[in-house]
């Protein structure tokens, strides 16, 4: 997995997190107050349904930690998500990245390649 976090000016003057390699192990991105303004989903290396989970958690328990939000990309697709007033995170932000549509109880399935993922955030 390779993530990164870059600082962006204007005119939002937060940050950017991005992942090249978002798969079905629980990732942490942020670990506080969080307000999201865009994500982009990358499943164009797939062949399949890929769907993002995103948790308002620090810690997630796969297949009981409910998903606060879930994002469906299409095969061979990139999905965008805005929230131009953004969407405020309590408690900070984990994701998964699965074939697995169900919050099922045990690992969710792996895509068969990695997914991209890039957030626009700021913390609050």
């Amino acid at each position: 997995m390779a993530t990164t976090t870059v600082t962006i000016s204007n005119p939002i003057g937060g940050l950017r997190y991005s992942d090249t390699a978002a798969s079905n192990s629980a990732v942490n991105a942020t670990a506080a107050a969080t307000t999201i303004y865009h994500i982009e989903f990358d499943n164009t290396a797939n062949s399949a349904v890929t769907y993002l989970k995103l948790y308002e958690a620090t810690s997630v328990t796969l297949g009981t930690t409910e998903p606060s939000v879930i994002l469906k990309a299409a095969a061979a697709t990139k999905e965008y998500m805005s929230f131009p007033m953004g969407m405020a995170v309590l408690t900070g932000v984990s994701y998964v990245a699965t074939t697995t549509a169900s919050n099922a109880a045990g690992s969710p399935a792996a895509p068969s390649n990695a997914c991209g993922l890039t957030v626009l955030y700021k913390l609050t």
